[in-house]
């Protein structure tokens, strides 16, 4: 498999580790903090810290093991009050013809599993690095009542016949929309490079 890299700011996309051991977490997760506070000129809370803390403990474990994403990003501008705004990149093997309707069936949710009530919208989206892909608006109601939007870009690259997926959810659409230059920006700026 291939590295998935970004040439974005990296004093606003943070790199997350997935897959490292408890204590190098925990010293992740205290340089995150760190940052965090620099970002927005101020020293966190203890409940932004703990919320963090939190939030980023349950967001790693889930992204390495459940989902098996291989690189992760946190949208750094998001409130320290807000929950953080994590992005994961996620490789596929493609085997099979590029094809409009292959790349919909990475962006967009299953129409077998998808509640009447979701919302979607899925538009061309072109990146330097991969040419046209997808990206994917999806809005729902979650169990507790409260609106959830997820963004998703998928990409073939046929020189190493590889899908490319990226996805990041939010439970607050008003910061996520706010955000949406910066995360198309992002986007673009996702490259794959080989392993050193």
């Amino acid at each position: 498999m291939m590295i998935v890299d970004t040439d974005a700011d990296p004093g606003l996309w943070f790199h997350m580790p997935l897959r490292l051991g408890k204590s190098e977490f925990a010293e992740w997760l205290d340089l995150q903090l760190q940052a965090t506070g620099l970002l927005h000129q101020r020293k966190l809370t203890w409940r932004e810290k703990r919320q963090m803390k939190k939030f980023l403990e349950g967001s790693a474990a889930m992204l390495g093991h459940r989902v098996e994403a291989d690189q992760a990003y946190l949208f750094g501008p998001m409130p320290p009050q807000a929950a953080p705004l994590v992005f994961f990149a996620k490789q596929f093997a493609c085997d099979e013809e590029h094809s409009e309707l292959h790349l919909s069936m990475m962006a967009e949710p299953d129409p077998g599993t998808a509640e009447a009530s979701e919302r979607v919208e899925t538009t061309p989206f072109d990146s330097p690095h991969f040419g046209t892909g997808l990206r994917c608006l999806r809005s729902w109601t979650a169990p507790d009542g409260h609106l959830m939007l997820s963004v998703s870009y998928a990409w073939n690259d046929p020189s190493h016949n590889i899908d490319l997926l990226l996805k990041g959810h939010y439970d607050d659409p008003a910061l996520l929309e706010a955000s949406f230059d910066a995360i198309d920006d992002f986007a673009r700026s996702v490259r794959l490079r080989v392993p050193d």
